[in-house]
Order: structure tokens, then C-alpha cells, then sequence
């Protein structure tokens, strides 16, 4: 596990300092002979309210995840709707030749025990679950739960009960009425990931780079604890991350770390009045612990201890890498404004909202490709509240990119796009 930080710092009115703190996290790459083995729990919701499109995405998404494994990796396939079936038993790819064509004929059924399916999931994860490897539940519904446990929270509880004994949950959202609050708040818990499949063909895309990362599995369990230093009050951290304070110390759930997906977080700190260039100051204490994968296949817990200090010059300096962090996370908050003032009804501020990050991009000067992919799909999503034609998917999608941002992952913005 690597950890940096890169800084920058601009004056203030009241002649202090605001000082931008990137914290970069960097898995150790895997060779080929070195990749986590996996052990998969595919639960599969075939309720009556996937019928049609949804049940078929989620049946290709399966299969596109049984596809990819290799031949040594574990996996179980449950099927649920009021009622729970093991449609294949924890194995490994020599035993399961009929696996694909067990998945397509899953067909429609009643209603939406989705607590059973989950618990059918982690049991049979829990049978093969070693350390090491990558034990995952992963969810794919529409979170339209009305069996069983049907309470947000008791959902949630259990997907953070599972990650408490090292099994961790992934969920994926089909068609236009997925309850993504509740499937995001589930992956928060079980400390995996959530996406969205809006139609069938996506899904090679997302799947591809979801067991990518799964296999290049670097550490898990990251923790990022952030206290302020003697000379800064702390101000806010930019990515939005699961979180507790205690005292003055804010706690950050990273979770997993994947050698091919980084992890970053912009803070903010402010440096008072009586700061002066050339001098050393105490800015932050940042301390990240993990349980690292080791080469042997073994897992250590690591502490890294990062204490912040600046020297300011005057007038600052700017780091195009901190702010392009900062830029994409305040297109995340923009998107966020802009479908709470379409509830309002106020569809012209929806729209500015998405078009002052737009001026604002333009004005940092930065042409990176992220940056530009994202100018593009902020005015795109302008012209749709200019228009008033902003659908359930378009909704969707926009919180899928807010998601995405917070969490500082690197997704396609042509995977989610609606038509393409």
C-alpha cells in the first residue's frame, strides 16, 4: 500500500490560508499468478416487478460475471422471489459446464423476499470463505423489497453484519424504478460497490471492470482518520465517504482498495490571519490503516501516519491535480442541486446549477480528458432540465455519477448513458 499527499494553498480575505490536502491510496500491483481468488455469491432477484427488460439485464449480467471467472474461482447462483432456490451450489468452474444456461432459465415470480435471497447469498459464501480472497455477495434487483425483512435498515443491517465477518456486498440496480438510495446505502454497509444497468448489453462493460478490480484486491478495510494539526482548523473533506467523529477527529470507511482503482480524498483546512509565508506549519495529522495483502497471500494490518505540514508562499500555489478532484467532486454536489430543485419545480435552476460547474471547469484551464468527459455530460444533462425531459433513468444515472465522484472511482460515463 503507497499513500501521498499533494497539497495547495491560496490566500484568504482575513489574510489566512485555505490549504487543499489530496490524499492519494495506491494498491501494490498483482502479476497474473498473484490475483485474488474470488468467491461469489450471484443473487439473483426474479420477482414480478423484473419482469421483462430487467430480469433479462440481470440474468446477461450474471451470465457476463460467470463468464469472466477463472476456472479455480467459486461461485453460487440464488435465485428469489417470495421464495428462495439455490439455483447452483458453491463450485468452481470444472463443475458447473450447464451454469449459463441454469441462469437463462430463470423465469418471473411473485414477490420480493430480498432479505432471504441475501442470506441464502452469505451462507453460501460462508462455506468456502478464506482469507485472502474476495467473499462477496452480489445483489442484483430492484430493492422493491415487500417479504421477509423489509425495513431499510434492517436491510442495511445485515449487509453490514455480513462485512463484520469479512463478507462483503455488491448491488446492482435494473430498470427505471430500482430504490438506488436503498441498494447504495446497502453496498455503503457491506463495503463493495453499486451500479446501475439500465439495459441488458451494459452489462459487459460494468462487469468487466467490477471483477478486474475484484482480482487486483490490495487491501481491505481501509480506514482514513483525519485530525486537525496545532496551526489549521479543519474545514471539509471533499469525498463522500461513510463516516464517524469522535472529538475532533473525523473517521472515514474507505473499504476495499484495489491495485487498478486508487483512492482519493480532497480535505480542506484553514491556515489563521497570522500565517505567514515561510513558515512551517501543522496542518493535519492523517493516519490510514488497512488489512494488506500480502505476497504470500497472507493479510497484515498496516498504520501509515501522514502528518501534513506547509510552508505558504505568497499569493499560494496551485496543483492541477488537486484541483481537477476538487472540480469533479463539485459536479457531483451540482447534479445533487440540480434534481432537488427539480422536485421544487424550478427547472431553470436545475439547469444552472449544472452549467456554472460547466463555467467554472472552463475557467480552471484544465483539458485532461476527465475533465472534459465531464463538462460534456454536465451540459448533456443541462439541455435534458432546459427541456424538462429528465426521466427516472436520466435520475438514476445522475446519482450513479454522484456516487461515482464521491467515492473518487474512475467509471465510463459512456456505460451509463442511456441509448448507447
Amino acid at each position: 500500500m503507497k499513500t501521498s499527499v499533494l497539497l495547495d494553498h491560496e490566500p484568504v480575505a482575513d489574510g489566512g490560508f485555505l490549504v487543499r490536502a489530496l490524499l492519494s491510496i495506491e494498491g501494490n500491483p498483482r502479476s497474473d499468478e498473484d490475483r485474488t481468488p474470488l468467491n461469489l455469491s450471484l443473487v439473483l432477484d426474479r420477482s414480478g416487478s423484473m419482469w421483462g427488460e430487467p430480469l433479462i439485464a440481470a440474468r446477461e449480467a450474471a451470465i457476463r460475471i460467470i463468464q469472466r471467472l477463472a476456472p479455480e474461482d467459486t461461485v453460487s447462483v440464488v435465485a428469489y422471489d417470495d421464495v428462495v432456490e439455490v439455483v447452483a451450489p458453491p463450485a468452481t468452474g470444472a463443475e458447473q459446464n450447464d451454469l449459463t444456461q441454469r441462469i437463462r432459465d430463470i423465469g418471473p415470480g411473485g414477490s420480493t423476499n430480498l432479505s432471504g435471497g441475501w442470506l441464502r447469498g452469505r451462507d453460501l459464501v460462508a462455506e468456502n470463505q478464506r482469507e485472502g480472497a474476495v467473499n462477496r455477495v452480489i445483489l442484483l434487483t430492484d430493492g422493491q423489497a415487500n417479504v421477509g425483512m423489509t425495513e431499510p435498515g434492517q436491510l442495511v443491517g445485515l449487509c453490514r453484519s455480513g462485512a463484520g465477518t469479512g463478507i462483503s456486498t455488491t448491488t446492482v440496480g435494473f430498470g427505471a424504478h430500482f430504490d438506488e438510495d436503498l441498494l447504495k446505502s446497502m453496498a455503503d454497509a457491506g463495503q463493495g460497490g453499486t451500479y446501475y444497468i439500465e439495459e441488458a448489453d451494459q452489462a459487459a462493460g460494468i462487469f468487466a471492470e467490477e471483477l478486474d478490480g475484484l482480482m487486483s484486491l490490495a487491501a481491505q478495510n481501509v480506514r482514513v482518520a483525519i485530525g486537525p494539526g496545532a496551526d489549521a482548523g479543519f474545514v471539509q473533506v471533499h469525498h463522500q465517504y461513510p463516516n464517524h467523529s469522535e472529538g475532533d477527529v473525523l473517521t472515514l470507511e474507505v473499504g476495499d482498495l484495489y491495485a487498478r482503482e486508487p483512492r482519493r480524498i480532497v480535505m480542506e483546512f484553514l491556515l489563521p490571519p497570522k500565517a505567514k509565508a515561510g513558515i512551517d506549519y501543522q496542518v493535519a495529522m492523517v493516519t490510514v490503516t488497512a488489512h494488506v495483502l500480502m505476497d504470500d497471500g497472507g493479510v497484515e494490518l498496516q498504520t501509515v501516519k501522514l502528518p501534513i505540514m506547509l510552508s505558504p508562499v505568497e499569493g499560494g500555489i496551485v496543483q492541477p491535480e488537486v484541483r481537477r478532484e476538487v472540480l469533479l467532486v463539485a459536479a457531483a454536489r451540482a447534479r445533487e442541486e440540480a434534481m432537488e430543485a427539480r422536485e421544487r419545480g424550478d427547472w431553470t435552476g436545475a439547469s444552472q446549477s449544472l452549467r456554472d460547474v460547466v463555467a467554472y471547469a472552463r475557467s480552471t484551464g484544465l483539458e485532461d480528458p476527465a475533465v472534459m468527459e465531464e463538462i460534456g455530460d454536465l451540459e448533456a444533462s443541462a439541455e435534458l432540465f432546459d427541456q424538462q425531459t429528465v426521466s427516472e433513468a436520466d435520475e438514476k444515472y445522475m446519482k450513479q455519477r454522484v456516487y461515482s465522484s464521491d467515492r473518487s472511482r474512475r467509471e465510463s460515463i459512456q456505460r451509463y448513458r442511456r441509448g448507447e
